[in-house]
């Protein structure tokens, strides 16, 4: 009987761990793709902003602190959330998607003194067809079919919200 209950705990051990393991994010694509300090900005980085090229103003849309914040930050960093066959070497402006729509994410911390040492890191995203893009417009790779409503929609759920709370000023 104690056998028994010694090879319930061990296995209860193995799938705790084997758990821990496949549920981790996976970073070795998103570090190639992104680099190691837009990485470490979206992981760490207290203040993000998120900005519409289409909206004609020049502030910048503060989400930082919206709620589903961390499931954008988990979308953008786990490999397993970009198709890696459609990476091209091509900027994000070079999409033909119809109505495209372009948006500039960043994560930053705006403190000199950061504990963290994080330095701002900026990811372009073209929602209609779901592309991510690196701000310095050399690269880019499209979200998988699951991903890509889910980020599209938590974005624009946002533009749509800051505009009415603005507007009930």
């Amino acid at each position: 009987m104690v056998w028994i209950g010694f090879g319930i705990f061990v296995l209860a051990i193995a799938i705790a761990l084997g758990s821990i393991y496949f549920r981790r994010t996976q970073l070795e694509q998103s570090r190639r793709f992104l680099g190691d300090d837009v990485i470490r900005a979206i992981q760490l980085a207290p203040f993000v902003s998120l900005e519409f090229d289409a909206d004609k103003t020049d502030v910048p849309i503060d989400v930082t602190g919206t709620p589903g914040l961390g499931h954008l930050r988990h979308a953008l960093l786990d490999e397993r959330h970009y198709d890696w066959t459609t990476e091209i070497p091509q900027g994000i402006e070079s999409v033909t998607t119809e109505n495209p729509v372009f948006a500039t994410l960043t994560f930053y911390d705006p403190r000199i003194d950061s504990p963290d040492h994080v330095t701002a890191g900026t990811v372009r995203l073209e929602l209609a067809g779901g592309w991510v893009g690196t701000i310095d417009g050399t690269k880019r790779v499209q979200l998988i079919s699951r991903a890509q409503p889910a980020v599209e929609n938590f974005l624009t759920m946002l533009r749509n919200y800051q505009q009415n709370r603005y507007g009930d000023r």
